[in-house]
């Protein structure tokens, strides 16, 4: 066996990493360092406006962001990742080792957790929670994990308080799979229920530093302060019961609606603060948050079952064509960043490939006029054998930014002759709506614990193929599969740089900018933290307003 937490530092390497999430232009509620003691900091309420409504917290099924900041509330993980350095520490799982080979996995279990139900979460429990990830329940319809390595057993032993999990082949990400919201650990009522009650968040039973006291759905949630709470990670200086009472959350999808609810002080803490927002924000003293988080940027993949981009000249001709700093210098503010690569600086690997993105539009229109569209039509664009060179997208819902972006990117490629027509959807509609093949690209991108994970299922061939491609691409499926073998920090971060430049060289995807999450945040609300993928975690937030 390895000596114990020889795999912890999983972002050791210079150069090759970064650290977790990233507070762009200010630090998260500085506020708080004039405060006093742990018993000024108790009680009170957070009134927090979200900018969407609460759709499904099934662990396995879910996705949406603001169920997962939910869910990361009211649970608690094996492992701790820290949200400035991205490394792994102990939580519910005190202790860890992992085999040479990276086959098998023995976790150390804390002793006295208890959810709130009252149950234990002991070795059993854990047991119980990894296998329930790893294979599913098929009489309940809930799928496997797919974040999820191949299992070949769990035992627990329940004398030691240690579980042991063996795979079937070793997957590096395993690790930081095992911090993230989408494996937080839930009470045995929890996985005996029906998928209906686990995807409304009165169905979660958790241990973590809040419960939920009550839902009126679509009109708000209260999360209330665990009572005897005692199990945080204990690389946190603040330990026992969460400072905060109750947090109200309250869905406000008008963002108008938003930002004047916070304004007039009727709001401590909202998410979703468009940049023209920020300043009049900042001049009524609210501070503005941006927090980036590890994992995949802000790109729109190109999808070579439409028109014309089965051309990698054409995809290329793309990549030159979007001036991204223009976007960010037009649209944004120093809370956001160009996109550097297919995924954020702070991500395990990345590399920054800022030269290959250059904007270049005369190598932009050098391709295009190699690939054949050399002519062009009334209203100046390009055109071969008669045919426009068009190319269809839909705005992202997910995404209150994404509209003028959409529309700034048309006009740029309008100079170099390509026609991006953009159509508008609601969200009910999106992700069906994108199963048409004729769209051409469509923007991706999401914080993720370990975006090579998200990558393998977004985009192997194995996966759902968001390329489109006609053919598995054997030199992207190998690499990906290749990464998930890697039994070193150092093996892997070579083939996740090999990853980024040849998705680049490809153009398979556009990077446009690194996402950013914006809070506004009220004077007297202390110590917001964020999760290393950004998201809101209030265990620390504490109140002047009792």
């Amino acid at each position: 066996m390895r000596t114990r937490h020889t795999r912890r530092l999983a972002f050791g390497l210079a150069g090759a990493m970064a650290v977790g999430a990233l507070l762009v232009g200010c630090s998260v509620t500085p506020q708080a360092q004039a405060a006093g003691g742990e018993a000024d900091k108790s009680g009170g309420t957070l009134v927090y406006l979200d900018a969407e409504l609460s759709s499904n917290t099934q662990l396995q099924t879910s996705g949406t962001w603001q169920d997962s900041a939910y869910v990361t509330n009211i649970t608690d993980r094996l492992l701790f990742r820290d949200p400035e350095t991205g490394e792994l520490q102990p939580y519910i799982a005190t202790d860890w080792t992992v085999s040479e080979d990276g086959l098998v996995y023995t976790f150390d279990i804390v002793e006295g957790v208890t959810y709130s139900d009252g149950t234990a979460l002991d070795a059993a429990n854990v047991k119980r929670n990894l296998e329930w990830q790893a294979f599913g329940d098929t009489e309940r319809g809930i799928p496997a994990n797919t974040w999820f390595p191949a299992i070949a057993s769990v035992e627990a032993d329940d004398a030691a308080q240690t579980v042991t999990v063996t795979l079937k082949e070793p997957y590096a990400p395993f690790l930081n799979v095992l911090s993230f919201w989408r494996t937080s650990l839930v009470a045995d009522a929890t996985i005996d229920s029906t998928i209906e009650k686990q995807s409304q968040i009165t169905g979660i039973i958790g241990s973590g530093p809040f419960v939920v006291e009550s839902e009126k759905y679509g009109e708000e949630i209260v999360f209330a302060k665990r009572e005897g709470y005692d199990w945080a990670p204990p690389s946190l200086e603040h330990q026992g019961e969460a400072y905060l009472d109750e947090i109200v959350v309250i869905p406000v999808t008008e963002d108008s609606v938003r930002l004047g609810s916070l304004r007039s002080g009727e709001a401590d803490l909202i998410r979703y603060v468009l940049p023209s927002e920020e300043k009049t924000l900042e001049d009524v003293g609210i501070q503005v948050v941006g927090v980036q988080g590890a994992g995949n940027a802000n790109v729109w993949d190109v999808r070579q079952s439409a028109p014309h981009l089965d051309d990698v000249r054409v995809r290329q001709a793309l990549q030159h064509g979007i001036d991204r700093q223009q976007i960010i210098d037009d649209l944004y503010t120093d809370n956001w960043q160009v996109a550097t690569s297919t995924v954020t600086p702070t991500t395990f690997g990345y590399v920054d490939l800022s030269d290959e993105l250059a904007y270049d539009p005369d190598e932009s229109n050098r391709l295009l006029d190699e690939a054949g569209w050399t002519e062009r039509d009334a209203d100046g664009y390009r055109t071969k054998d008669g045919e426009r060179l068009h190319i269809l997208t839909y705005v992202d819902v997910f995404d209150s930014t994404a509209k003028p972006l959409f529309q700034l990117v048309q006009w740029q490629l309008k100079q170099l002759g390509i026609e991006l027509e953009i159509k508008e959807t609601d969200y009910a509609n999106y992700s069906a709506t994108l199963e048409d093949g004729s769209i051409g690209v469509r923007r991706n991108g999401w914080p993720e614990a370990d975006a090579w994970v998200r990558q393998t299922v977004n985009y192997a061939s194995t996966g759902t193929n968001s390329y489109n491609l006609a053919q598995p691409d054997e030199t992207l499926d190998g690499l990906y599969a290749a990464q998930a073998a890697a039994t070193s920090d150092e093996e892997r971060a070579e083939i996740v740089g090999e990853i980024q430049r040849y998705v680049i060289e490809q153009a398979y995807a556009l990077p446009i900018l690194d996402d950013t999450q914006v809070f506004g945040v009220q004077p007297h609300v202390h110590d917001f933290r964020t999760t290393y993928e950004a998201r809101p975690w209030f265990y620390d937030t504490w109140t002047d307003k009792k």
